[in-house]
């Protein structure tokens, strides 16, 4: 379950540096209440002991630990970001090959890359299409390690790409490739962090102009005006079923 104490501080600070102090001493007070409700949630949430229909097809660890979820309060994570990330649950297999193939794409021109790659289970899918390179960014060395279990033991028939990498970092320190890629995000992170990773994609198109579409899985509206906003991407694919969005770069 996630560790309350650890939760508190980190949250108070980010608060003060968001919105000031004094909206933030107020909000502390409401603060103990919020906690305790996230609190009894886990409490109720039970171990994943049944593994998923992919993991057992396939003989790999890519669920969550709890209800399909990981809390990111549970893990150590180095880097101070983990207060902007969204707890860990895996992509259902269906929804993401449904993504992947309304995509009318040269994937061996392209590189994949998960920015909050978890366990893998996207990395590991990605593979079934024949992209150039496969890269995962994780910052919980946890989930990287399992990742990197679970790409060592996946060789399907199906599978297409031979090059999957787990990288073990905050994915703002990732030099993004200057290659033609495409950039999965199965909504990783709160806009603090998703607006200064679009300041740098902006650079970087700006640097190395090249072919790059965005795929953004389960955007809230804040998050959309954000990748909107970033004025190199333009959205040619919204899909209300599945709930996804795709961005192609100017």
């Amino acid at each position: 379950m996630p560790r309350i104490l650890r939760t508190v501080i980190p949250r108070i600070k980010k608060s003060i540096q968001e919105q000031g102090l004094l909206l933030s001493l107020y909000r502390s007070v409401r603060l103990p209440v919020h906690l305790l409700r996230e609190y009894r949630e886990s409490l109720e949430a039970t171990p994943s002991r049944e593994p998923s229909r992919f993991d057992k097809d396939y003989g790999v660890d890519t669920d969550g630990d709890r209800d399909g979820w990981t809390y990111l309060s549970d893990l150590s994570i180095p880097s101070s970001n983990w207060i902007h990330g969204n707890n860990y649950a895996a992509i259902e297999p269906e929804r993401f090959r449904a993504i992947l193939s309304s995509l009318a794409l040269r994937f061996e021109d392209l590189v994949f890359v998960d920015f909050g790659s978890g366990k893998g289970r996207a990395l590991l899918m990605a593979s079934e299409f024949p992209f150039k390179k496969i890269v995962g960014i994780e910052f919980a060395p946890e989930l990287h390690s399992a990742a990197q279990r679970n790409i060592a033991k996946f060789y399907p028939s199906e599978r297409r790409c031979g090059v999957i990498e787990s990288a073990c970092m905050d994915f703002l320190e990732f030099p993004l490739p200057p290659e033609p890629s495409v950039l999965f995000l199965f909504d990783p992170c709160d806009e603090t962090v998703l607006a200064k990773l679009m300041a740098n994609l902006s650079q970087s198109l700006r640097a190395h102009p090249r072919e790059l579409y965005l795929v953004y899985v389960a955007p809230t509206p804040t998050k959309e005006r954000i990748l909107a906003s970033t004025g190199c991407l333009t959205q040619v694919r919204r899909d209300v079923e599945q709930n996804f969005c795709v961005y192609k770069a100017n």
